[in-house]
């Protein structure tokens, strides 16, 4: 046990410091869609984290009949230029998702506080008001919007209306696809691989938690002792880091170490954890529902169509649905009769009347399209051609990001975070046994003092010997 206690202690002081800042960031970016997390600005520490901002953009728009006319729509709300991207203003403080044009040419956005309309100059606006409206499609007066990645809404624009609302009811039969390693480690690691609805994320979130108060604690613990501050407060200190729900915790950690250390090395990784497929059958329960998945849409007058991690789903109304396509369909755009699709770990594709085709040579995860002398262009946030709105601070989500992933410090702190997610494996291990041990001990202490339970122990032992 000394010796348990000895490496338990070097390896929570050494990476003590570290794993509390990757478990307090870590539950911060697991909540991606508090808006305090973009209107929170800091001076920029570099560079390198100012370039960093462009990723928060999610959409663009060029006006085709006034090319100077543009909008820019992502996480630090709207913009609007009218010289060709060389300054910007602000039109709407909030966090942008996608923005969509009418067929009339009308601007539309969705948004965390409902679907807004650009009219006279302004935002205004429409529908869903107060709801996180992460996907929208538009058809002839009508918007079709996922709220929540859960919640599908066929609108009414002329009025603001719902004309129907519904959840997410894939069937059984449409859900038995595989899933390469890359994704499912993803999966894990950001709070959607378990199960449905929150309930992963809690669980990430109960990980997180305790890890940041296990990290504390014993830094706390192991002062007051080496100060010699013993007593009831470093008594109750001990037994807040060392109990029931402790261990429980280490379940979710456990996850966090292992799928952390792969993804500090995806591009490494890459070919490996593509060629690896889970078969559905050994998937957690979310990937038996996937009710809370959707990430695009699309609506053609006819058909609906919503996107999420297995592929692209049809239905003709927003009770039946089936896989059309597979690959993780991260965003859906309509122009005319062609569908374009970009994926997330999954190549972008194209609908058309004569099927599906793939769009090699197009930018991973596009964000929107453009418009371009051969037809459309694809606007993605690492392409520096495209003019965006340039900052002097950095949002505090860019922070918690550069500190959670290393690029803070430097390109090769990952490596000490590697060591960080090790020496929490090794905190999980010797943590459990301690405590185990601190258990059986007590139980027989309490055996001792109890004289009916050293009687029923005594009469055991009779028994056992008359039976031999």
């Amino acid at each position: 046990m000394v010796r348990l206690f000895r490496l338990h202690k070097t390896a929570g002081l050494w990476a003590g410091a570290i794993l509390a800042l990757l478990a307090l960031t870590g539950l911060l970016l697991d909540h991606d869609g508090w808006r305090f997390l973009y209107g929170t600005t800091i001076p920029a520490p570099s560079q390198t984290l100012l370039k960093q901002e462009r990723r928060l953009f999610e959409g663009y728009r060029i006006d085709p009949a006034d090319p100077t006319y543009r909008i820019a729509c992502g996480k630090r709300g709207i913009f609007e230029s009218r010289d060709g991207g060389q300054t910007w203003e602000k039109g709407f403080g909030g966090i942008c998702l996608a923005l969509r044009e009418s067929g009339e040419g009308e601007i539309y956005a969705a948004t965390d506080d409902g679907i807004w309309r650009r009219i006279k100059g302004r935002w205004r606006r429409v529908a869903l008001e107060g709801a996180y409206v992460n996907a929208l499609a538009l058809h002839e007066g009508k918007a079709f919007a996922s709220v929540e990645k859960s919640r599908l809404y066929l609108i009414d624009l002329k009025c603001g209306e719902i004309v129907e609302e519904k959840g997410v009811a894939i069937p059984r039969d449409q859900l038995g696809e595989p899933i390469t390693l890359a994704r499912f480690v993803r999966d894990l690691h950001y709070g959607r691989g378990l199960f449905d609805a929150d309930l992963s994320l809690l669980i990430n979130d109960y990980g997180a938690i305790l890890l940041f108060w296990l990290s504390l604690s014993g830094a706390i613990v192991w002062w007051r002792i080496s100060a010699k501050k013993g007593g009831a407060t470093t008594r109750k200190l001990i037994r807040s880091h060392a109990n029931l729900p402790a261990v429980v915790a280490s379940i979710p950690l456990l996850i966090l170490a292992v799928t952390g250390i792969f993804l500090d090395h995806a591009r490494a990784l890459g070919p490996f954890m593509k060629s690896v497929t889970i078969p559905h059958a050994l998937l957690p329960p979310v990937y038996d529902t996937l009710a809370h998945d959707v990430w695009s849409l699309d609506y053609d007058g006819e058909r609906f169509r919503i996107g999420n991690r297995y592929g692209v789903y049809v239905g003709d109304d927003l009770k039946r649905w089936r896989l059309e396509k597979r690959g993780f369909a991260y965003r859906m755009f309509r122009r005319g009769d062609r569908l374009y699709v970009s994926g997330m770990g999954a190549p972008n594709r194209l609908l058309t009347p004569q099927g599906w085709r793939a769009l090699p040579g197009t930018p991973h995860m596009f964000k929107d399209l453009l418009p371009s002398p051969e037809g459309v262009s694809y606007f993605s946030t690492h392409d520096p051609s495209v003019p965006l709105p340039r900052f002097e601070r950095i949002t505090l989500y860019t922070l918690m990001m550069s500190l959670h992933d290393g690029t803070f410090f430097a390109p090769w702190w990952v490596w000490v975070n590697d060591a960080a997610a090790a020496a929490l494996l090794l905190l999980l291990t010797t943590g459990f046994l301690r405590w185990r041990a601190r258990r059986r001990r007590g139980a027989k202490s309490a055996a001792r003092s109890d004289p009916s339970l050293r009687r029923s122990a005594r009469g055991r032992r009779t028994s056992q010997r008359a039976s031999r």
